[in-house]
């Protein structure tokens, strides 16, 4: 299951609407032995986010969550090569009419590989796209 931006920031900050219906469903994912993978424009969208509107603490929770499910299995960070650059552009020449930012692009691109069967997250985009968007 891809893991995008909204869910990570939506788990590390309290404050966010969408907390307690995210962390619910992380929980679920992780009894269910469910595997995360996510990518580096996610993290860097995620850092940015979270040290804007929740503070350097919640930054330093999210990587010590994204070390522990590293070492665990439970996360894979997808790092970027040409052929991932390559398939993000071309989502979003594909989707033309959508605002998807570059990690949005590299994580629809993620998402149509054969392992990954949905999105953990909340971007509506994904949907827009024809994914299943969790929860």
């Amino acid at each position: 299951m891809y893991t995008d931006t909204g869910a990570f920031i939506a788990l590390l900050y309290r404050r966010d609407q969408a907390h307690h219906a995210i962390s619910a469903h992380f929980r679920a994912l992780r009894e269910a032995g469910v595997r995360l993978v996510t990518s580096e424009p996610v993290i860097a969208e995620t850092v940015t986010r979270l040290r804007y509107d929740a503070g350097l603490s919640r930054v330093t929770a999210f990587r010590d969550v994204l070390n522990r499910a590293n070492v665990s299995g439970s996360l894979t960070i997808r790092e970027s090569d040409e052929r991932l650059r390559h398939a993000a552009f071309a989502v979003l020449e594909q989707y033309a009419d959508l605002r998807l930012s570059y990690a949005d692009a590299v994580g629809a691109a993620i998402a149509r590989e054969p392992q990954i069967d949905s999105v953990f997250g909340l971007d509506h985009g994904f949907r827009v796209m024809g994914f299943t968007l969790e929860p």
